[in-house]
């Protein structure tokens, strides 16, 4: 079992108290600075381009934090689903999972929102539609075919990977969009809940699970690991097709593959290696897989080596 210092009738006050409105963090007159860029270096590579102008590397910056987002919505869609599962799964057992459980996919629900809401304000204030990834509810079909063991794995990495992207590069950051860095204010604070009612959730299922079952669901999330990688290597390719749009030229063939690698580049270390390097993420699989934490970090410095 797990060592968890929290239950669900916590998280659930918890949640209350730093509850937060939609229209207080993204109302219909939200302006976008489009003179400040909206990832801070460490979430966006654009910095690393040679060759390009400074204007051109603030647009694709402002790209990638439009692309950032939807990442975020696509992941979340299976995220919600399987918050409800977990909830109906409780039917008639602990109410308090239950209402904690329903808060969570509550809340999912506003996020895919507020980010929706910036993306549309994004298109407007940008002047043009940036090119993102779709099918979002086939991936999430894809994911929640794995046992429920590998995707809660998979989701407590992810809302802590969220919580270090505010604490660790955006909170401090200077110069960067206000009303980014209040988006993903909002986001880390109930994600922050989040991630502990993951970890009751998973230490619910490590109690019914066999050496097997821990083992296949590793598996599963290593192959999941894979495909969202695969995912971020199409996102890489758009980002480069949107950025000859909003520069207004062709981008040549080495620059095209320059944008690509170092998109794919940072898509890596923002959505997978940090969360795997995540102190608290490994510090919940030595519990319970000790012997699978040196493949995780193996796998996570291959993924982003520097």
């Amino acid at each position: 079992m797990l060592d968890v210092a929290y239950d669900y009738g916590s998280c659930v006050k918890n949640s209350e108290k730093v509850s937060w409105k939609l229209d207080d963090v993204m109302g219909p007159s939200a302006r976008l600075d489009l003179g400040r860029p909206f990832l801070p270096e460490s979430l966006s590579g654009s910095h690393r381009l040679t060759g390009f102008s400074s204007p051109e590397r603030l647009k694709l910056n402002q790209i990638t934090g439009s692309a950032y987002l939807n990442l975020f919505i696509f992941v979340e869609e299976y995220i919600l689903a399987f918050a409800v599962q977990q909830a109906n799964a409780e039917m008639y057992g602990n109410h308090e999972a239950i209402r904690a459980l329903l808060r969570f996919a509550d809340e999912e629900v506003k996020h895919q929102q507020l980010f929706s809401r910036y993306r549309d304000a994004f298109e407007r204030d940008f002047g043009m539609k940036c090119d993102v990834l779709g099918g979002a509810k086939d991936v999430a079909g894809v994911i929640l075919g794995k046992t429920p063991l590998a995707v809660t794995i998979l989701t407590l990495q992810l809302e802590l990977m969220t919580q270090l992207h505010y604490t660790d590069s955006v909170r401090d950051a200077t110069g960067v969009d206000p009303l980014f860095v209040s988006l993903l204010k909002h986001h880390w604070i109930e994600e922050s809940q989040h991630a502990r009612v993951d970890t009751l959730e998973l230490q619910k299922l490590l109690g019914k699970a066999t050496p097997a079952d821990v083992s296949l669901a590793f598996d599963e999330y290593f192959g999941l690991l894979a495909a969202m990688d695969g995912l971020l290597a199409e996102q890489a390719k758009l980002d480069a097709a949107t950025a000859s749009r909003a520069f207004g030229r062709t981008l040549t063939d080495a620059e095209t593959k320059d944008v690509i690698a170092v998109q794919h580049a940072a898509y890596r270390r923002t959505f997978l290696s940090l969360g795997m390097k995540n102190p608290q993420f490994l510090g919940v699989v030595k519990q319970f897989a000790p012997e699978v934490v040196a493949r995780i970090t193996e796998r996570a410095t291959e993924l982003s080596p520097s």
